[in-house]
């Protein structure tokens, strides 16, 4: 009796677990080609991100992390320029939360390489109103102008809009192709191993209560 109340709790356990990898897709690694704006003359170039708030009031609700940036040849250069709920640096990571209805903003120079690359996390709780919060990623030239991409006028390269378990993450492209973006979910180590040690200990509780029936029977 006692193992098949601990086999029921390890199965919630699991469950649990699987509900928690399930909406566990709001980290990312974002990968972008900058070969081509390497002695571009149309620097120097910023890298800017934007978490603006759907609900046009400030309410804070959702935030943004972005660390572990890798310049893939370049570096991360100059002034720092923020707006409403922004801090931080390339160096030490940066923080965005929706606490201004208009604009929270962070930008700063880099000297692009061959690549660029950042981790990012999102939390994704959804506004009241049906315009959800908007995470975004841009490079800006020399004008601190957002390079032209394909995003529909907007021109930015990463578009979330949050809001969902598990949100719906558009890239696009510079308008002539040179300039390619991914950002990949990365699901958080401990929620595996969580799901894994769950999993294991649910089979071994479960073979022991099978033996258990073939005992007695």
């Amino acid at each position: 009796m006692q193992s098949r109340k601990l086999f029921h709790a390890l199965s919630a356990i699991a469950a649990l677990a699987f509900a928690t990898v399930a909406s566990a897709q709001l980290q990312y690694r974002v990968t972008v080609d900058t070969s081509s704006l390497v002695a571009n003359p149309n620097g120097p170039f910023s890298l800017d991100f934007q978490l603006n708030d759907g609900s046009a009031v400030g309410d804070g609700n959702n935030s943004a992390t972005l660390g572990n940036f890798q310049f893939g040849g370049g570096s991360g250069w100059g002034a720092i320029g923020t707006y409403g709920g922004a801090a931080g640096s390339f160096a030490s990571g940066i923080t965005l939360s929706d606490t201004d209805p208009l604009l929270n903003e962070f930008y700063q120079g880099f000297v692009p390489g061959n690549s660029l690359s950042f981790d990012l996390t999102l939390t994704s709780n959804a506004e009241l109103g049906d315009t959800p919060d908007i995470f975004s990623f841009a490079i800006l030239d020399g004008a601190l102008m957002n390079l032209p991409t394909l995003s529909f006028g907007s021109d930015q390269f990463v578009e979330i809009n949050l809001g969902d378990a598990s949100p719906a993450v558009a890239t696009f492209t510079s308008v002539d192709g040179l300039i390619t973006v991914t950002a990949s979910a990365v699901p958080e180590p401990s929620t595996y191993g969580l799901l894994a040690a769950g999993l294991m200990a649910l089979a071994i509780v479960g073979r022991r209560v099978r033996n258990g029936q073939r005992a007695r029977s």
